[in-house]
């Protein structure tokens, strides 16, 4: 019987996945395999290829040559995870993306790396283990924030195309939800975010800051959204934008901040007036409470609520 190996500890998957057994029924596949998987990545019925995967062939042959490699390299690793387990997982279930749409996800570690091969390895091999060990969030999972009300999807999009989830900082308390929800949250929230990317690789996420409170002010809920997005999730937040942040938020921003890459801050935009938001998100669709046009109850859906249009 097929299985997932979420009961497994994330050590004991982050070395499997880094052994490499060139033992695997897999093993060959991954190394020539790359001929094929490109011609479906780019055929005009894969449905997100057109917006993607034009940025990568625009860059030139050097990208092309890196997004080959980790593709290889992470087969590689998914094919001695799936032999140590004796055929008994399915990693198609937990990492359906490297199965489905390999150069993207390949192309996101590396731009989200700076093109660091070692770096793109790294953080690539840790999400397959991180996904692979980590069950399905459920609504159950996380039922304090969801009463809380803390995440809305918009039912508009973004500029660009792309989704746009709202975090309200203020309904977050420190106090009733630790780490280890926040966390499921963040999964939860990123993964609703990407099914609806129909047409789009990336979306904006809006953390509307103002009215917060002492009880909300959370550093490790910070830094745990920030590197979500840098290590986990790279290039699919196209904007993190925090909307009128008090003086008191920028103490926290100083100790996070370096835990971040340029290219994640880059990513950060600090807007304390519509106009700067209308720059991401159009005035007929952003809500009255960044000062749009868009009703708040019609145009904010609860994360939870939110259709999967993928």
């Amino acid at each position: 019987e097929m299985m997932t190996v979420s009961s497994v500890s994330k050590d004991d998957l982050q070395a499997l996945v880094e052994s490499g057994s060139p033992r695997s029924p897999l093993y060959e596949f991954a190394s020539d395999s790359e001929s094929t998987s490109t011609s479906a990545a780019s055929s005009p019925d894969s449905p997100r290829s057109p917006v993607y995967l034009n940025d990568r062939h625009s860059l030139g042959g050097k990208c092309e040559e890196d997004v080959m490699w980790l593709k290889s390299e992470s087969r590689k690793a998914l094919a001695a995870l799936e032999y140590s387990f004796h055929g008994t997982v399915d990693l198609s279930m937990d990492v359906p993306e490297m199965e489905s749409e390999p150069d993207c996800t390949c192309e996101r570690f590396l731009k989200g790396s700076q093109w660091n091969r070692s770096k793109s390895m790294k953080n690539i091999t840790s999400y397959i283990a991180w996904r692979c060990s980590s069950p399905v969030v459920m609504e159950e999972h996380i039922t304090e924030s969801l009463n809380a009300k803390k995440v809305f999807m918009l039912s508009a999009r973004d500029r660009r195309g792309g989704p746009v989830a709202v975090i309200i900082a203020k309904n977050h308390d420190r106090f009733k939800t630790g780490a280890e929800e926040t966390i499921k949250v963040l999964t939860y929230t990123l993964d609703k975010l990407i099914s609806s990317m129909v047409g789009a690789s990336d979306g904006t996420m809006i953390m509307d800051l103002d009215g917060i409170g002492w009880r909300s002010l959370d550093v490790e809920a910070l830094k745990h959204i920030m590197l979500f997005f840098q290590n986990y999730f790279p290039e699919r937040v196209s904007t993190a934008v925090f909307w009128r942040a008090p003086k008191v938020f920028f103490i926290l921003w100083r100790v996070v901040k370096p835990f971040l890459s340029k290219a994640t801050q880059s990513k950060v935009l600090f807007a304390s007036s519509t106009k700067d938001l209308e720059k991401k998100v159009k005035l007929e669709h952003l809500p009255k409470r960044f000062g749009g046009k868009a009703d708040d109850s019609s145009i904010m859906v609860p994360i939870e609520e939110s259709p999967d249009t993928k």
